[in-house]
């Protein structure tokens, strides 16, 4: 916690030596706090935030950045900002969960369930680590926002996830639904982001024109270094922003 005497001690925002720099030891905070659960009714703005910890703005985005980049909190021009999922969904990104994107932006979210079941797919096995003929979790959706689709998503998952077949995921996170049945919670992983052009069959999912603009996202999560979800994403392109922010 940043005390008090902390705060007058470091009006310019210049960091003791051999200590953090404020805004890091700001951001730790407030990491805390949203743990705890100080802003289940509301986040506060910038200005409320720099009285409360006695620190300049700057100090303030700085330490709001990286919560920004990884999801934890939203960053939405024109609204205000939003603790997304406290329950440590946030800690995959904000590619990383569509569904915490969509309710940090205030918009109903719901899935349509193609294919729930146990099957066996080579290519997904190959990217596991597991042998071709392992029965893997096949989950395929289409993901909406406000009642128009947004996604089309298909996951593999190792054996192991079988427990989410039994769960309703029509409106729940799938890495939530993991760690709630499975106790299986991601550590890391990779992900590739393309620019593609829908072809027909997935514009008419979509409901779009064909040739229409898309991202494609293809991602592997791991546990430690054991990978346990391959997944490819197709989102709309008018309906989806990817956003940087630098401190």
């Amino acid at each position: 916690m940043v005390t008090s005497s902390e705060r007058a001690s470091s009006a310019d925002d210049r960091p003791p030596r051999n200590r953090q720099p404020l805004w890091a030891a700001v951001r730790d905070d407030l990491e805390n706090r949203i743990r705890s659960g100080d802003f289940s009714e509301a986040f506060p703005g910038e200005l409320e935030l720099s009285k409360q910890y006695g620190v300049s703005r700057s100090t303030i985005r700085a330490a709001l950045t990286p919560l920004r980049r990884n999801g934890t909190v939203t960053a939405q021009p024109g609204r205000p900002s939003q603790v997304v999922n406290v329950s440590g969904e946030h800690a995959y990104g904000p590619i990383y969960s569509l569904f915490a994107a969509v309710r940090g932006a205030e918009m109903s979210q719901r899935s349509t369930i193609r294919t729930a079941e146990m099957a066996a797919s080579p290519q997904a096995a190959q990217q596991l680590g597991l042998d071709i003929d392992t029965e893997l979790v096949h989950i395929a959706r289409t993901r909406y926002a406000d009642e128009e689709p947004l996604a089309e998503d298909e996951v593999w998952l190792s054996p192991e996830a079988r427990g989410v077949l039994d769960m309703d995921l029509s409106n729940t996170a799938l890495y939530e639904a993991l760690q709630r049945c499975c106790g299986l919670t991601l550590t890391s992983g990779d992900e590739t982001l393309h620019s593609i052009n829908l072809t027909p069959k997935q514009s008419q999912a979509l409901s779009c024109e064909p040739g229409s603009a898309a991202f494609f996202i293809e991602r592997l999560g791991r546990i430690d270094d054991r990978a346990i979800e391959w997944r490819q994403t197709v989102i709309r392109g008018d309906r989806f922003t990817v956003s940087t922010s630098y401190p």
